[in-house]
């Protein structure tokens, strides 16, 4: 393999500019999707919009419609009772004229007509229902009265409809409806019946339940009859001028929307005018109460879009984010591969990566160049692998060598062990291993190692062993030097072997002074000496201290004293000392060796006692921890290097290991010198493996790079699952075949109602999840599982075809699968669930109303006239079943509206629906296409069959009784008309025809009848109606 760095790069780094570019073709994309999604929502809005306004407009004009219809109703009624009256005041039947008068006035709710009066020709008041007791005031008279004046001056024929006036008996307010009376040919005077506004007002009121909405009853010229809310106020005036100009005097109906001048609202109206008489209805509805609620509705959809938009932008900036920080990762990973390729080159020792391969042979995949260099191999040689290698190894380290590595192999353990390398110069070379497994994601394992050159160290270890020889023998022939010292004359004395160490003659016999003492010393060492002697003099404290003595040759020589005071006066006071001089020249240069060695050396080295106290540190060590190198006194303990008292508790566990095993590698955070937590590879051995309770020698590597890089995508880990676990709808993650779950959030199961938590649906199987779900569901993952994943193909798209699926639980969820990708490698297969029930729901409502008669339930012309198109289009495939069209209406419902109101006529086409419905099949059809005509649509019969069915429903019909509110019940008939309907008919509008004319048929020939069609029947607008 290459171990250049730049190829690191080339390899790993991603180019910053590649990363900006697919952060900004995401964004883009993103801004797109949420233009076109807002421009569809907006689309939406405006439709609804229209249809509630076209909606609003219809409903007004029926009501309108509908009212004009009722007053006519009314006014034709009052016409007929006057015109009696009339009759037999002329006649001069007085008592037929009160009965008349009185029975009218039971005929409507008290107080409904106000009175009832009559007007000479002289326009005097000469009958009045007020008080029929009381004589009649000759003075009281009307002849200023409006309606008085139109028919004195004959300006009207007929009933005359005045201004609503407060009358002059009574006070009370009245709506003028007179008739001329005359006698002989000639004008007699004027009967007056007056309405109260008040009754028709009440009788409004009755038709909306929202206190907004308003129904007028105006005169032609735009005066006030009666108001169904706040009447007092316009009672006695006219609608304003710019109102007025919008009531077409050449129209039968219109509308226009306007500011009620009396409440101030906005208003929608329809008017209608009433037929055969000078007035007209106008309804009018409040626009807040038409547009309030669906005007929430968009303000509600518009607020929870915007923050949906807003949440899909910060996500989409998070994304971004974690992008660029991704690949700043990548890069610093790089940079720490090229840093440690370099430290690599740089390393005195060799690194190194083992393993097996398929067939069992030893490979190294990796090794940096001072591996193969201390193994004395070079140029074609380096890199030779195994059997390079084995032919520079001693031959007598070679068997164990192998051996060890074959024990690690077995056992997967860590492997040490050293050897010797027999180099061409003839030169033997002392190197010690080290390695430790780490199994890799396909369960391969790993050794990862490294060599060092410890010739040095064992050329050290030899020299050690032959001085310790050597002291010994000495020790045995030799007898270290003795001194006294009279402390009372201040006098020392050293014995012969004491000048031999320095070089200096022998002076035994002669005794000489402290300060002569003093100044055989190193400066250096004399003010340390001193203490020493002072705390042993004074506090007892054993006296043994390593100093420099001055040889004869005026060199150093480094002598360990020790001494003891033999005698002291009655006081205390010292008296003699007795001692002795070793000479430790040699074991402090060595010393001073093995120091500079550990100083060198690449790892931070430290030995501690079993009390775990700090007794030695290299140079490395006590730059790194602020500690003293060498030997600290008094000896610092592990305490504080570490960051808490629990952490220093657990790592007495490793001692407790040491003791067993003998050596322990683990990876630990300490404190270093600056105050931070810092991880390092720690390795630790008992400097004497006979000893479990000895001191402990621990080599440090620095690993804080590593756990740091670590810790970071743990972090990026966690902040993607909170991402996942805020996301507002559902979420479902699988591997990259779609076969194991590797993410989802707690609102999908809630959505699918299921019995784990999200965590534990992470890592298993599909098929697990298959059973919880409904069975369309399940196989629409599943297939889009499949197509994603079989033959390796991955669509260009990211994601499929969205479905939505009906739970039996009422609620509707909508799947959009997606593709996670990378370049063209496909990560994962991701489902998103949404919840939209609220969206179905209204949907059916809208396609209710629009295909729903209002009064009866039953479909309307527009979507009966649908189904007919869909039976017409099967038959003129060949593959309907013969249809029919039965065309029905009621008999006389005219009548049934004049007399009894359209109150009793709307539960008689109620009940005539209701009652059909009863008799119809399944996969019949029945639709109001207007007024009280309506049409059944049968299939699967024959014309006999479809005229029986005729029959039957005439039939059931016949025997239906309406209840008319304290009048007599209503018995009613339909009159029906057949037609078959066949692949050879042009259109469905044909076959309406000829079903509407043999309705009007059965309605020519006696109602109350059925008819079948037939080519002799003439058209419906031929026949006399």
């Amino acid at each position: 393999m290459s171990n250049e760095p730049h190829s690191l790069s080339a390899e790993f780094s991603r180019p910053l500019a590649e990363t900006l570019f697919a952060i900004i073709l995401g964004v883009c994309f993103l801004l797109f999707a949420i233009g076109v999604y807002w421009a569809v929502l907006l689309g939406r809005h405006n439709h609804m919009q229209r249809y509630t306004e076209e909606q609003a407009w219809l409903r007004a004009a029926q009501m309108s419609r509908a009212v004009s219809v009722q007053a006519g109703t009314m006014l034709s009624g009052l016409d007929y009772m006057l015109r009696g009256m009339a009759k037999d005041y002329e006649s001069g039947d007085m008592v037929s004229f009160r009965r008349a008068v009185a029975s009218a006035q039971k005929s409507y709710p008290q107080g409904a007509i106000v009175q009832v009066a009559v007007a000479n020709a002289q326009g005097l008041e000469v009958y009045s229902s007020l008080d029929v007791s009381a004589p009649f005031a000759p003075e009281i008279s009307v002849f200023d009265r409006e309606y008085f004046q139109a028919h004195l001056n004959a300006a009207v024929h007929g009933l005359f409809v005045g201004h609503p006036v407060q009358g002059r008996p009574s006070g009370h307010w009245g709506i003028q409806l007179s008739q001329a009376l005359h006698r002989n040919g000639k004008f007699a005077g004027v009967l007056m019946l007056s309405l109260s506004p008040e009754y028709i007002s009440g009788q409004l009121q009755t038709i909306f339940d929202n206190p907004r909405d308003v129904i007028l009853l105006l005169r032609e010229d735009g005066w006030y009859l009666a108001r169904s809310q706040r009447q007092s106020n316009v009672l006695g005036r006219g609608v304003p001028p710019e109102q007025l100009a919008l009531l077409a005097p050449d129209a039968l109906h219109g509308t226009y929307e306007a500011l009620d001048v009396v409440d101030a609202s906005p208003r929608m109206h329809a008017w209608t005018r009433v037929s055969g008489f000078p007035l007209l209805v106008n309804v009018g509805l409040d626009s807040h109460a038409v547009y309030g609620p669906l005007q929430e509705s968009i303000q509600d959809s518009l607020l929870r879009n915007r923050v949906g938009t807003v949440l899909v932008l910060l996500g989409g900036g998070l994304a971004a984010w974690l992008a660029i920080q991704r690949w700043r990762a990548e890069e610093l990973r790089v940079r720490g591969e090229q840093r440690f390729m370099r430290l690599a080159q740089q390393v005195p020792g060799g690194l190194f990566q083992y393993s097996l391969d398929e067939e069992g042979l030893h490979v190294f995949p990796f090794t940096n160049p001072g591996f193969y260099a201390l193994h004395c191999l070079g140029g074609a040689e380096a890199g030779s692998g195994v059997s390079g290698l084995a032919r520079c190894v001693h031959e007598n380290d070679i068997g164990a060598l192998r051996a060890s590595i074959a024990e690690a192999v077995r056992t997967q353990s860590n492997w040490e062990h050293k050897y010797r390398i027999a180099c061409p110069d003839g030169t033997v070379r002392w190197l010690h291993g080290h390695a430790k497994p780490h199994r890799e994601q396909d369960g391969a394992v790993l050794w990862h190692g490294y060599i060092l050159d410890v010739t040095s160290d064992e050329a050290l270890q030899e020299a050690l062993r032959q001085s310790e020889e050597r002291l010994r023998q000495t020790f045995d022939a030799v007898r270290d030097g003795l001194w006294q010292w009279d402390c009372v004359s201040n006098r020392l004395l050293w014995d012969a072997q004491c000048y031999d160490m320095l070089d200096w003659s022998d002076q035994s016999s002669e005794a000489f002074s402290w300060a002569e003492f003093v100044g055989r010393l190193h400066p250096q060492d004399q003010q340390r000496v001193q203490s020493r002697l002072e705390r042993h003099l004074e506090r007892g404290e054993p006296f043994r201290v390593e100093m420099r003595l001055r040889k004869a040759d005026g060199s150093w020589c480094w002598v360990e004293s020790r001494g003891e005071v033999t005698q002291r006066n009655h006081a205390g006071q010292p008296l003699r000392m007795l001692g002795t001089h070793t000479d430790i020249h040699e074991r402090v240069e060595q010393a001073r060796l093995v120091n500079a060695l550990l100083d060198r050396g690449s790892a931070l080295v430290l030995v501690a006692n079993p009390a775990r106290e700090i007794v030695y540190v290299n140079e490395r060590a006590a730059m790194c921890f602020g500690i003293a190198p060498g030997r600290a006194q008094p000896p610092p303990s592990f305490r504080a290097l570490h960051s808490s008292d629990d952490s220093f508790q657990a790592f007495a566990e490793l001692y407790r290991l040491l003791k067993v095993e003998g050596t322990v590698r683990t990876e630990w955070a300490w404190r270093v010198g600056d105050g931070r937590l810092r991880w390092f590879d720690m390795q630790g051995a008992l400097l004497d493996p006979e000893d479990p309770d000895g001191n402990v020698i621990w080599t440090l590597f620095d690993v804080d790079a590593r756990h740091q890089a670590e810790a970071e995508l743990a972090q990026t880990q966690q902040r993607m699952e909170a991402i996942i676990e805020r996301f507002p709808s559902g979420l479902l993650v699988t591997d990259h075949m779609g076969q194991h779950i590797v993410a989802a959030n707690q609102m999908f199961v809630t959505m699918m109602q299921l019995p784990f938590a999200p965590q534990a649906l992470i890592g298993k199987p599909m098929q697990v999840l298959m059973p919880h779900l409904q069975a369309p569901m399940a196989q629409g993952l599943r297939a889009f599982s499949q197509a994603m994943t079989q033959g390796g193909m991955v669509p260009a798209a990211p994601g499929g075809v969205r479905a939505v699926y009906a739970l039996p639980d009422g609620r509707h969820l909508e799947i959009e699968p997606l593709l996670l990708r990378k370049d063209a490698h496909l990560l994962g297969l991701c489902w998103v669930f949404h919840d939209v029930t609220t969206y179905k729901q209204r949907e059916s409502q809208l396609e209710t109303l629009a295909s729903t008669d209002a009064l009866t339930g039953t479909f309307n012309r527009r979507a009966f006239i649908e189904r007919m198109k869909q039976a017409f289009g099967l038959l003129s495939q060949g593959r309907g079943s013969p249809s029919a069209l039965i065309m029905l209406d009621i008999d006389h419902f005219k009548r049934v509206n004049d007399i009894y109101g359209h109150a009793i006529g709307d539960e008689v086409l109620k009940r005539l629906v209701a009652t059909v419905s009863k008799e119809l099949r399944n996969g019949d059809v029945l639709g109001r296409l207007g007024g009280e005509e309506f049409a059944v649509l049968l299939s699967g019969v024959s014309e006999q069959a479809a005229l029986r069915r005729a029959e039957d429903l005439r039939t059931v019909v016949e025997r239906q009784i309406v209840a008319a509110n304290g009048l007599a019940s209503i018995r009613f008939t339909v009159s029906l008309g057949v037609c078959m309907m066949g692949a050879e008919d042009s259109s469905i509008d044909c076959c309406l025809e000829r079903a509407d004319a043999a309705m009007y048929y059965s309605k020519r020939h006696g109602r109350n009848r059925s008819t079948c069609w037939r080519p002799g029947i003439p058209h419906a607008t031929d026949m006399p109606r």
